[in-house]
């Protein structure tokens, strides 16, 4: 069950026990922190929309504690290819239809998530 969904701008937690909390940003936000950010356990949720050569929302550094993984859901309005460095991990978007990578913190290292075509840089991952 998910109890989180990132919006562009909002970020609604629904604890198990009924208690909820809402924000413009994630718990984790603080200086150069992406906003939009979902947060469950070890699992945070990102969702980015690349329209020409613009990224919703704009490219920042996400944290992400090492063992924790993040899930990223991208919908472009053109075919491409993400890649995340420092995850080995490559997908092919295809125009308008969301395409979700996984991406599990393993070493400690700043990557740069990207596509190619134009490219363009959608995130910072910061692992620590």
């Amino acid at each position: 069950m998910r109890a989180l969904r990132a919006l562009p701008y909002a970020v609604c937690v629904l604890a198990l026990a009924g208690a909820a909390a809402c924000s413009s940003s994630g718990p984790e936000a603080g200086p150069g922190a992406a906003t939009g950010v979902a947060s469950t356990g070890s699992v945070k949720r990102l969702e980015v929309t690349i329209s020409g050569s613009t990224v919703t929302p704009a490219p920042a550094q996400v944290d992400l504690p090492i063992g924790s993984t993040l899930e990223l859901v991208v919908t472009s309005d053109h075919d491409d290819e993400l890649h995340a460095h420092g995850f080995d991990v490559e997908a092919a978007l295809k125009a308008g239809t969301p395409t979700t990578v996984r991406l599990t913190g393993t070493e400690a290292g700043a990557y740069e998530v990207e596509t190619h075509e134009p490219a363009l840089t959608l995130l910072t991952v910061a692992v620590r």
